[in-house]
């Protein structure tokens, strides 16, 4: 499985010692086997610093999203990971962004090795990792997707949607983006949300935050050079800006 979606060698790894130790030491009796190795799957790429949102492993392994909810939720008390330290709420929530710590040792005490990752492990999904892959699948020019990246450290400068989930911060940055330099093919608010996982509501929300802060997030060369233009942004309410080429504050 590992191999089939890119994942490193890192992932299989771990996830195999993951699996082995809750085989062994019996911690999941009655689960179903594919859902025990989805939790094991998704703990692994915690820990091995490779981005996937708890959504992904469930449309990855085409596991109920409850039954990995319930085995990763065990799979946490067993192995003293810090609670609802994930990426994403395994219930199915949104994500959280906060870290995982490194699994260091069995429910039973018996001092396994620990995982790559080591002790206090902050490794999370961060919005530019999930642009990335969102943008690959979207098939978006390689030139808009580092815009999209200039953006989104803008954003995380001044705190733009601090509180959001990565994924919905990713979201909004691409549709944002898009916008902004009238790329329209293969990014509409629904091919995004789709692509994402995430409602068109979600999408708008973010958007109209980093709309309201657009002046500091759009560096000056870009409008000076002609790369975009204000009246490609709708406005928060939906209206185009007006006056083309011009900053808000010159209007």
């Amino acid at each position: 499985m590992c191999d089939q979606y890119s994942l490193p060698r890192s992932v299989s790894d771990t996830a195999k010692m993951l699996y082995r130790r809750t085989e062994e030491e019996k911690l999941l009796r009655g689960k179903q086997p594919d859902a025990i190795v989805a939790a094991c799957l998704f703990i692994a790429c915690r820990q091995a610093a490779v981005p996937r949102t708890f959504r992904e492993i469930v449309e990855l392994t085409n596991v109920p999203k409850k039954q990995i909810g319930q085995c990763y939720k065990a799979l946490e008390r067993a192995f003293n990971l810090a609670p609802g330290a994930t990426s994403a709420n395994p219930i199915g929530g949104e994500p959280t962004g906060t870290g995982l710590p490194s699994v260091t040792g069995g429910s039973k005490g018996r001092g396994d090795t620990p995982l790559p990752g080591g002790a206090g492990s902050t490794n999370s999904t961060s919005p530019e990792d999930l642009m990335a892959r969102y943008c690959n699948y979207l098939d978006l020019p390689p030139a808009l997707q580092a815009y999209c990246a200039e953006v989104a450290g803008r954003a995380r400068h001044r705190d733009v949607a601090s509180g959001r989930s990565p994924v919905s911060i990713a979201s909004g940055i691409i549709y944002f983006t898009a916008m902004l330099f009238g790329w329209n093919k293969n990014a509409s608010l629904k091919d995004i949300g789709s692509t994402a996982g995430v409602s068109e509501g979600t999408i708008k929300l973010v958007y109209r935050l980093l709309w309201a802060d657009r002046e500091s997030l759009v560096p000056e060369q870009w409008v000076k050079e002609g790369k975009v233009k204000w009246e490609n942004l709708p406005s928060a309410d939906g209206k185009a800006v007006e006056k083309e080429g011009k900053s808000p504050k010159e209007k």
